[in-house]
């Protein structure tokens, strides 16, 4: 089957299930205001009574009133660095855990979605994600702490021998593209190391991972088309929200409209968390043999 087919499969399947970015922009949500809340209150005891708060709603003099609230607060950094760590600790294993939930969903397309059924499917493979997640710490660290630094010094004698700044504006580009290149690689690989446990319900990481190199070594082309085709549709979601964002007016009433759109973004975000794991289901499941 030709991967613009299995992306419409992956695309059906994503608005059959759409319940499920619902439940994922709502935990979203309130994970985000547990961790805003304190800072916001911390900013509105500051500033509400001062002349400070409508400059810092029309975006004016930021450096001013940042540059007097950590002298302020400079003897507290050990408590917001952990108030800033402990949060980004606390998404990452709410990722992992809600992937679970994802793809035990899209997994069982027969089945009637529910909180119930969702948050069991988070917690059955919960650890079986986390094994993963900590086995693609080797792949990352492969692809960037190897291949990457590999074509970087490559690149880096071409810029010694430049005699113009246009070599530097393209190597650095071209370095950001082979990131983001390396990055989809080791991300896609290691969705479909999930996807495969979550289908066969394996706990068997190491083992589902060793045998992901045979299935995506002779798919390997049109897996990875098919991953960057979702990738460019997460792109222009991203290119509109921030072309509507820069031209939508800050103040005001407008703040709300504001807000909205925020998270219509973030739904839409989820909504394409889904599309990567529905076309890599279809994907797998129309290439069953290793």
């Amino acid at each position: 089957m030709g991967i613009f087919k299995m992306f419409g499969l992956g695309f059906q399947t994503t608005n059959k299930r759409i319940k499920i970015a619902f439940y994922l922009w709502v935990i979203n949500l309130l994970f985000s205001l547990v961790v805003i809340a304190p800072l916001y209150l911390l900013l509105q005891n500051e500033f509400s009574r001062s002349l400070l708060e409508n400059q810092m709603a029309q975006g004016n003099n930021l450096l001013i009133w940042m540059g007097d609230f950590i002298f302020k607060y400079r003897d507290f950094y050990p408590a917001l660095l952990g108030w800033i760590l402990v949060p980004l600790m606390l998404y990452l294993f709410f990722n992992i855990f809600l992937s679970g939930g994802v793809m035990g969903r899209i997994v069982s397309p027969y089945e009637k979605i529910s909180w119930s059924n969702f948050l069991s499917d988070c917690g059955k493979y919960f650890y079986r994600f986390f094994r993963v997640f900590l086995i693609s710490l080797i792949g990352f660290i492969i692809f960037f702490g190897v291949i990457y630094r590999l074509i970087s010094a490559v690149f880096e004698i071409w810029i010694k021998n430049a005699s113009t700044e246009w070599p530097l504006i393209i190597i650095s580009n071209l370095k950001f593209i082979i990131a983001v290149l390396l990055f989809s690689i080791v991300r896609m690989f290691f969705d479909y190391v999930k996807i495969r446990l979550v289908m066969e319900d394996s706990k068997k990481a190491v083992r589902s991972t060793l045998l992901n190199f045979t299935f995506l070594g002779k798919r390997f082309l049109k897996a990875w088309i098919l991953y960057l085709l979702v990738g460019i549709v997460a792109v222009i979601f991203f290119i509109i929200f921030i072309l509507v964002h820069r031209v939508w007016p800050q103040n005001g009433l407008f703040l709300i409209f504001l807000f909205l759109w925020q998270q219509l973004y973030v739904f839409l975000r989820m909504w394409t968390k889904m599309l990567f794991f529905s076309t890599e289901y279809h994907f797998t499941a129309l290439n069953p043999n290793y």
